[in-house]
Order: structure tokens, then sequence, then C-alpha cells
């Protein structure tokens, strides 16, 4: 709304989110009693649209960053009209899917025009004092305070929305560049790797090239699994969970299967007793099938090689009574204590051939779903990794009987 004309070659897309505007709308008590007040007074500010612009635009033409944008190809008297078309909107028209898609798409434009979001902060605080200032001079004193009040909100739900768009359209456009990245080095890696084993069979075993061809393989499998790896850590990042109660046998199923697929070497004796009293947790299933399915690989990585072994356990959290804790244990040597934090940082490794994502994306999908995941020595037996997951809300009072 503030800044927003030109072009740009990355032009976010992403759809207005009628639902989660609602859902502010109410949480901000914005209603009908809010609009038909304002309504009533609209004429009082509707006569101060052309001040309201001019002053705006003296505001921003006073900071040095935000000048060069209104001074570039004259878009000042541009700016100036869509600035009076938004202020008249806030008084004349109701909050409609309509409203609600031109304050959408005014987000998703200031991130296609790069605009620094402090200055949109700024331009948000500028509108409040100046519906503060004419409501003192404009509204009689016995309505002042609730049109002050209802102004505040119509300002909060801009800036929520705003807010919301800016942070969508990000994200967006941030994941597309993962994904371009990824999929642009992915290509050549595969031929790569296609070309070194092609080569690698022309030589003899016993010959210490093909031992070179080897190591090189192996790294080149490392780098593939680092860009699949990447792209997902950023995708986790940039989603919102889709929360629903979730049966946690199934879900450790399913990522046991999905370990099954993708191990090549190395195999592990897995035991599994969960607690029948709590079969559900809350949270996204994809999230927890993703976080299941890197610490049970980080497991079986980590398990001793002689006769390993992975027990996956589940009870009650005896701090929490909302809490589940699972428990998955390893019998492998466990982490130096000093390396233990680091074990969570992306592309840290201990591993010669590990892509330092595996805990920082089981990390990122607990926290993303309420959880909280670490890991802890067993003396002369291994390592455990503790998860701890909401339960189902109606079901936090106490266990399934």
């Amino acid at each position: 709304m503030f800044l927003g004309c030109g072009s740009l070659t990355m032009k976010p897309n992403a759809p207005v989110p009628f639902e989660r505007l609602h859902w502010f709308q109410e949480k901000l008590g914005l209603g009908d009693p809010e609009q038909q007040l304002l309504s009533t007074h609209r004429d009082r500010f509707l006569k101060q649209k052309h001040r309201f612009c001019e002053e705006l635009f003296r505001y921003f033409w006073a900071i040095k960053e935000t000048r060069i944008i209104l001074d570039h190809e004259h878009r000042g008297p541009h700016l100036q009209k869509l600035w009076a078309q938004w202020y008249e909107m806030i008084f004349t028209e109701a909050i409609t899917p309509k409203v609600l898609g031109v304050l959408w798409r005014s987000g998703l434009r200031h991130v296609e025009l790069n605009i620094d979001k402090r200055f949109i902060n700024l331009g948000y605080a500028f509108v409040r004092q100046f519906f503060h200032e004419s409501a003192r001079e404009e509204v009689p004193s016995e309505d002042l305070h609730r049109v002050t009040t209802a102004l505040d909100k119509v300002v909060d739900f801009c800036v929520l929305i705003e807010t919301h768009a800016y942070v969508t359209a990000t994200s967006q456009c941030d994941l597309e560049v993962v994904r371009g990245i990824s999929h642009q080095v992915r290509n050549p890696l595969t031929v790569i790797g296609g070309n070194i084993l092609r080569l690698q069979k022309k030589v003899d075993p016993d010959n210490p090239v093909h031992r070179t061809y080897e190591t090189i393989l192996k790294e080149n499998e490392r780098l593939e699994a680092m860009v699949r790896d990447a792209a997902t850590y950023s995708e986790l990042y940039q989603k919102e969970p889709a929360i629903s109660d979730v049966p946690l046998q199934r879900i450790i199923s399913d990522a046991l299967k999905g370990l099954e697929k993708d191990r090549t070497e190395k195999s592990a004796a897995i035991a599994v007793d969960l607690n029948p009293e709590y079969p559900e947790v809350q949270g996204d299933p994809k999230d927890l099938e993703a976080m299941f399915f890197y610490l049970l690989q980080n497991s079986l990585e980590a398990a001793d090689a002689r006769k390993p072994f992975i027990r996956i356990s589940s009870r009650g959290d005896e701090k929490d009574p909302g809490f589940v804790e699972i428990e998955i244990f390893n019998n492998g040597k466990p982490p130096n204590p000093e390396d233990v934090e680091n074990l969570f940082v992306p592309f840290y490794s201990s591993k010669p051939y590990g892509t330092g994502f595996g805990l920082s994306i089981a990390q990122l999908a607990a926290r993303k779903n309420l959880g909280e995941l670490h890991l802890e020595p067993v003396p002369g037996q291994g390592t455990r990794c503790l998860i701890h997951l909401p339960m189902p809300s109606r079901k936090q009072s106490s266990p399934v009987v």
C-alpha cells in the first residue's frame, strides 16, 4: 500500500488465506459494531483524505531510503492516488473478500518490490498517529474513545494482514530459490555419478584407481543427500503445520518403512514397545514422520556395528502430564558431551558421509509441533533420544483406559 508501484521479476503468487484473516479479525474484536461506528463518522475523516496523502508523502520523502523509491520514475502522484483509495476504502467499505484481497495483495506487492518491512511498519505507525489526530479534531468527545479504539483495531488488522502476506511471500521466494538450487545442483551430480560409475566398471577392482572412484562416488552420493536434506529443511521451516491427532504406532511404522527403503548397507534389530495408554500425539503427520525417519536413520548409523540394536518406547511425560515421551535408544557409542549441541546445527556431522541435516530436521519438526527432543548418554549401554510431544487435548487429563 505505502510504496507499492513499479515492477520486479519475482512475483509472489500466494492465494488469499481468508480463513486465517477472518481469524485475525475475530481475535482483534473487529466486527460490525466497529465498522458501523466508523461509517457514522466517515465524512469527518474523508475530508482529511488529501491531507493524509500529502503528509504521508512528506513523511516518506524525509527518509533517505524511501525517497529513492518515491523519486524513481515519478511515482509520487500514482502512489498518492493509491493511498487515497486505501484511505477511502477504510471508511466506506465493509470487510469483504474484495477488501481482504486488496490488503493481502498490498503485502505481496511490498515483497515483490523488495521494500524493507521496517518502513512498512513505520507507514502504519504514521497512519495510526494520523487517525488519532484526526479523531481528536473531528469526533465529538462522547464518541472519541470508541472511535479511536475502533481505528486501532483497523490498523492492527491491516498490519497483521501485511505481515502475514510478507512472511508468506518471502517464505515462498526463499523456498523457490532453494528448490531451484537443489534442482540445478542435483542434475550435474547425477551426471557426475553416472560417468564415474561407468569409468569404475572399466577398472580392475584391485587397481587403486577403483578405490579412488569409489571415494568419489560416496562423496557424490553425500552431496546428493545433502541437497535433498537442505530442501527438506527449508520446506519444513517455511510451511505451517497442519495439526491433527496422530496415531503414534502408525507414524512410527511409516517412518520405519521409509527407513527400510532408504537403507543401503547397515541393518539392525528394532524393538517397538509403545505404551497403549498413550496411543496418539498431536502434530502434523508429515512433520512427525520426517522427524522419526531422521531420528531412526541417525540411530541406525550410530548403533554398534557388530550387533546393532534400536528400541522405541513411549510413556506419559512425568514432568508434564499433557505430553507423551518417546524414547529411541541405540546401543552405539554415545557422542562426546561437547559435541551434543553441535549435532543439531545444520551442516555439522560427526559421520564421514553424513549430510549434517538429519538431527537438524528432526529438532525443527519437533519444535514446530510444540515438542522438543534431546540426546542423553546411557552409561555402558548406548544413547537415547527423548522426544516430548503434546497429546490430544481431550486426553490430557488422563491416559486412555
